[in-house]
């Protein structure tokens, strides 16, 4: 079977502040399993929202019980601090520890960046999450806002 498919996204609109995170998990036959968007209040920079938004996909596959899990997002940026650096002191930096943690606590669990491409449901998630202003969940369903696109998004092979 493989792991589930986590693909996450951030959106900031810098005039508001405000940040929309995005993320959709899918199964081996690439069936919408769950998805997500959520608005954030607190301005925040593109990477921190990025970095959050993977923390964030972590916790919302393990409480929805879709372990193990490979995650999906876009910032190469937050690819390297996960994968390659040593942990910087700073705001990204509590967040990539914690990102680490969960991998190390859930050696079940993977984190790679593909093509934004592959990525486009969880990106309109994320913009559907500057739209917002409660937290949307769902178990087996997917927004009506991007329901025309979840077939076309093809994420890399489980």
């Amino acid at each position: 079977m493989g792991y589930f498919k986590v693909n996450t996204n951030a959106a900031v609109d810098v005039v508001s502040g405000k940040v929309g995170i995005g993320m959709v998990i899918r199964d081996h036959l690439r069936e919408v399993l769950a998805s997500g968007s959520q608005p954030i209040m607190v301005g925040l920079s593109p990477d921190i929202a990025e970095a959050h938004v993977i923390y964030r996909g972590l916790i919302f596959a393990k409480d929805s019980g879709l372990l193990p899990c490979m995650v999906e997002s876009d910032p190469q940026v937050v690819d390297k601090l996960i994968n390659w650096c040593d942990i910087p002191i700073s705001d990204i930096g509590t967040l990539i520890s914690d990102i680490r943690f969960f991998g190390g606590c859930h050696s079940n669990c993977r984190i790679v960046f593909p093509p934004r491409k592959t990525n486009m449901v969880a990106h309109n998630l994320a913009k559907f999450g500057l739209t917002i202003d409660d937290d949307l969940f769902s178990m087996e369903e997917i927004p009506r806002c991007v329901a025309s696109i979840v077939l076309g998004d093809r994420p890399t092979q489980l």
